[in-house]
């Protein structure tokens, strides 16, 4: 997942681009977060600090408590060295201090009109996202979403794939920690994409993800029960020939 976070001191701005941002990530199936908006910088460095975030920081070249927008970036940097950088600042002449501070940036936001802005702020994030995806982790899962979105999401926070009713066949579902996604596939390619022993086919249409099951789901499978809830409150169903081969499974783990 790629979390956004915005440091400005300019209210109305935050709001802005917190405001844009909400509203952009709403209409689109990336795996973004808007992690936090602020005009403290310390905040940031406190939630990006000893944590694997992987971030696009929309930053004010002038903030408060005396940090200068291009040192605060190579703060960041230290905490999440791949980090997006994007500047907005209605001072152009204080871009130079990126070259001098050696901070490459994403993009350069100049306060025009907020029509502009909210453009901007958009190509900035399908910017950072294909980015982030073409450049995804291993120990992660990349897919294509029905509207042409690629999707990048961990291994360990899939909790299951499903496939949906026989009139949408080819769709599979893929439930994670904190959303749902859907897209075209099929459960025999996805398995075969994914470690062995860390993904099992449970059921005709359920792929589940061992290490996410639940110790309700364990009892589940010991009292012979045909499904297990997972963390996310939902069915994952389990054949009967698979409940004892997976209840064994997960006892040698």
């Amino acid at each position: 997942m790629l979390s956004i976070f915005i440091c400005k001191d300019d209210h109305r701005y935050k709001k802005l681009i917190s405001d844009c941002i909400q509203k952009y990530l709403t209409e689109n199936d990336y795996d973004i977060e808007l992690a936090l908006s602020t005009s403290k910088p310390a905040k940031i460095i406190q939630h990006i600090k000893g944590s694997s975030v992987k971030g696009l920081y929309f930053l004010d070249i002038e903030l408060e408590d005396g940090y200068n927008g291009v040192e605060f970036a190579k703060k960041i940097r230290q905490h999440d060295p791949r980090a997006f950088i994007a500047f907005i600042t209605a001072h152009p002449r204080y871009m130079s201090l990126t070259f001098e501070f050696r901070v490459e940036a994403l993009a350069y936001i100049q306060k025009e009109s907020d029509c502009i802005v909210r453009k901007k702020i958009k190509i900035c994030i399908d910017d950072a996202y294909e980015k982030h995806v073409s450049r995804a982790d291993e120990g992660s899962y990349t897919f294509k979403t029905p509207t042409g979105k690629h999707v990048s999401c961990m291994l360990d926070d899939i909790l299951f794939f499903t496939t949906d009713a026989p009139a949408s066949k080819h769709q599979v579902i893929i439930h994670t920690r904190k959303l749902q996604y859907t897209f075209y596939g099929a459960l025999d390619n996805i398995s075969a994409t994914l470690p062995a022993g860390q993904f099992y086919r449970c059921h005709k249409s359920y792929l589940v993800n061992v290490g996410n099951i639940t110790e309700s789901g364990k009892q589940s499978l010991n009292n012979g029960k045909d499904r297990m809830i997972m963390s996310d409150g939902m069915d994952c169903l389990v054949s009967f020939r698979k409940r004892k081969m997976l209840f064994n499974l997960l006892k040698s783990l």
